[in-house]
């Protein structure tokens, strides 16, 4: 018999499952990746609004990738 091995993965977890003469073995990997990244700072609407007090959609896109890629 070949060994087959079948994968399940999305931003939360992978699941790898092998199947082989011996019995088959299931794996499951928890990722540690926030789903949408949160904004921080100061809400307009609650006080003095900076620029620099809220990250950019594509900073915060930049560091769930990393993540992911960590993954």
């Amino acid at each position: 018999m070949r060994t087959k091995v079948g994968l399940w993965i999305d931003h939360r977890k992978a699941i790898v499952v092998t199947v082989t003469e011996k019995g088959e073995e299931i794996k499951e990997i928890i990722s540690e990746v926030e789903k949408q990244p949160r904004r921080s700072g100061d809400s307009p609407l609650k006080g003095a609004y900076e620029s620099h007090q809220v990250p950019a959609d594509d900073s915060l896109q930049r560091n769930f990738t990393g993540q992911l890629n960590i993954y």
